[in-house]
């Protein structure tokens, strides 16, 4: 009979919450959690963590308790996980879980194997696209590791292990029965700080955290985002997957104005960004010309929730008016988005937007070349006028457009034909006192007052 023995990559150098293996969960560390989760039934887990100084911690710890551990090299995970199944047979199976999620058990394993049995396929996994993050799993034979351990060089395969086995043997893609549908709203895993706390509250007074099954933690997982407010709907564009809400950052600094103390005006953009990601907001609006949005929004959020937002840089408009060559307005357009870039400390955006359609059309080329180099998924401009959103449908790879046009008969047939193609169309908050509705041709609704009654209106006036 085949053996199945489970394979838990960790390491506490995580970059988005350093030490996170060992912060508490349920009464024990989180690593041992997960290990203890996967193995209650009966199959080998072995956790698989790195020779590096600071991951005896989890090495010490896990032999301490009696779970199995290997250690090897720190990027070349995939060698570590050849490492943790040395002893087993070609034909027996390997399941891959991180150390980070521990709502996936043992009936999550036992799910994806059975499912696996009854295909054609050597190797499945549970379908990220469809399932919330967090209850990842994947399965496949000891002998198909072997062979890409033999067959993979690229870095890239080295440390994410399966993609060379993806690639070769095709995949089974599988969810498990009773899984929350919304894969954005219902996410268990533990990736920053705020995820540590609703996760980890999760287990608070479970009797039996081992044992209790996924898909019970996930039934409450969903009763808590539930009842927390009214999720923002989203939809797909040139942008990506957008939500029908957009926060913007371009009053990012109102608690200089309202008296709020620094400390204080911190807080609660922090509460806010926080509560509109988890109520689920994809994108926030940065690019104030002074840069000030950029710098606050880096500041005082933690650094994994500004990972998990698309972003929209808008250039600025006094450094695009004064270039008085093409080639000065080339380095102007660079020089806007490289302080963006700088500012944001990432080097992507999912849009990159000009002031209007007379910048926009001088410095699209420079623009362009950002997009076939991967760092802008799309370009496009502020439209204020008709004219702007004349420039704009006639120029066929505009993917984005803020709309503060008043609507009329020409303007609506514009934006009717932009939103054909696919471009982004976000309705412009001028009153800054939130929307009263979301015009028919929207994509979203940018919201620029940072009161929570505002984004609440938001929310709401998109869920009618």
């Amino acid at each position: 009979m085949s053996r199945t023995r489970v394979v838990i990559q960790s390491r506490l150098n995580s970059s988005r919450l350093p030490g996170k293996a060992m912060l508490t969960i349920g009464g024990m560390p989180l690593i041992e959690l997960v290990a203890r989760r996967a193995s209650r039934s009966g199959h080998e887990a072995v956790v698989a963590t790195s020779e590096e100084q600071y991951d005896e911690r989890i090495a010490g710890h896990l032999a301490a308790a009696g779970i199995p551990v290997v250690r090897g090299s720190l990027d070349d995970v995939l060698g570590r996980f050849v490492q943790a199944t040395a002893d087993l047979a070609p034909e027996d199976r390997v399941v891959r879980l991180t150390g980070d999620n521990p709502v996936a058990d043992a009936d999550l394993v036992d799910e994806l194997l059975a499912a696996l049995d009854a295909s054609d396929h050597t190797y499945g996994r549970v379908d990220i696209d469809q399932v919330p993050e967090g209850l990842g799993a994947e399965a496949f034979s000891v002998a198909a590791l072997r062979e890409a351990d033999a067959q993979a060089t690229a870095a890239y395969d080295r440390e994410h292990v399966t993609p060379w086995l993806r690639r070769t043997l095709g995949e089974l893609l599988f969810v498990p029965q009773g899984c929350p549908g919304d894969v954005h709203a219902y996410r268990a895993t533990v990736d920053t700080l705020g995820d540590y706390v609703r996760v980890s509250s999760l287990f608070d007074d479970v009797a039996d955290p081992v044992g209790r099954p996924w898909l019970a933690f996930m039934e409450d997982l969903a009763a808590r985002v539930d009842a927390a407010g009214a999720r923002v709907p989203s939809t797909t564009s040139a942008a990506g997957r957008v939500s029908r809400v957009v926060l913007s950052a371009r009053a990012f600094d109102a608690g200089d104005a309202s008296g709020d103390k620094p400390a204080e005006s911190a807080e609660r953009l922090r509460a806010l960004i926080a509560d509109a990601i988890e109520r689920g907001v994809t994108h926030v609006d940065v690019g104030r010309d002074d840069g000030r949005s950029e710098e606050l929004l880096r500041s005082c959020a933690e650094p994994a929730l500004v990972k998990r937002f698309g972003l929209i840089s808008r250039l600025s408009a006094p450094a695009l008016e004064d270039a008085s060559s093409q080639d000065a307005y080339d380095l102007a357009v660079e020089a806007s988005a490289e302080r963006s870039f700088a500012n944001l400390g990432r080097r992507s955006v999912d849009a990159l937007v000009f002031p209007d359609s007379v910048t926009a059309a001088r410095g699209w080329p420079r623009a362009q070349r950002y997009v076939g180099d991967g760092v802008a998924r799309s370009i496009g401009l502020v439209a204020r006028s008709q004219a702007d959103l004349e420039w704009a449908a006639a120029t066929a790879d505009v993917g984005y457009v803020e709309v503060r046009v008043v609507p009329g008969p020409t303007t609506d047939r514009l934006l009717a034909q932009l939103a054909a193609r696919g471009a982004t169309l976000v309705a412009g908050d001028e009153a800054d006192g939130g929307p009263d509705g979301l015009p028919a041709w929207a994509t979203a609704v940018m919201v620029t007052d940072l009161e929570p009654s505002a984004f609440d209106a938001a929310v709401a006036a998109v869920n009618r």
